[in-house]
């Protein structure tokens, strides 16, 4: 099991996930652990804290239907592990 380096962001909730995707993160690669999978992300467009601020904050600004598809496609990800 590999855990995140200092540039990487891990990640269970697809929806965070998604908005990462979105936004230019590369999904890494992911984890089981247990029943929940884990999402790493890097992002080389700077901080991922940043995102992850924005989307927590009600900041983060994404085109709808690409979120939408990025949703559908995050949850393959997940259920395909």
């Amino acid at each position: 099991m590999t855990t995140p380096g200092p540039e990487e962001f891990e990640t269970h909730d697809i929806y965070l996930a998604a908005y990462f995707k979105v936004s230019g993160c590369i999904l890494a690669r992911k984890r089981r652990q247990g029943q929940r999978v884990f999402l790493i992300f890097t992002n080389p467009g700077g901080p991922i804290r940043d995102l992850r601020y924005a989307f927590y904050s009600g900041s983060a600004k994404v085109d709808p239907h690409a979120y939408s598809r990025e949703v559908i496609a995050m949850k393959q990800v997940v259920h395909d592990v």
